[in-house]
């Protein structure tokens, strides 16, 4: 196992979620991988019309990004989740193009990380 460092990630809170199991971790952070960009890119043209849909996808990349204790990016989608409840269009807009940025880049370090395992 190559060293335990993913920009964006709190490798160490991320395996105590998993009692230690690597094994359970590495397969939490490869389904993170595999399936984040799609949400990512739904929360991408947000309007009054789909503000409850982007509400649920930020939900959802809160928890997931939890799952892996990438722990910036979960507490800025809560942020943006509380926003979207509360409809604050406005909001959003201001910080949703740097999420979305920093969301990808989190999701391409994972998957760097990853190949460096197999």
């Amino acid at each position: 196992m190559s060293a335990m460092k993913i920009p964006g990630v709190n490798m160490d809170a991320g395996l105590e979620l998993y009692g230690g199991e690597m094994d359970i971790y590495l397969s939490v952070l490869e389904s993170f991988a595999a399936n984040t960009l799609d949400a990512i890119n739904k929360m991408r043209d947000v309007t009054k019309e789909t503000i409850s849909d982007y509400a649920i996808v930020a939900h959802g990349i809160k928890s997931v990004s939890a799952t892996i204790a990438a722990e910036n990016i979960s507490e800025r989608a809560k942020k943006l989740e509380a926003m979207a409840k509360a409809g604050d269009l406005q909001g959003i807009l201001a910080a949703n193009d740097e999420f979305l940025k920093d969301a990808e880049i989190l999701v391409k370090n994972v998957k760097n990380w990853l190949e460096t395992q197999a």
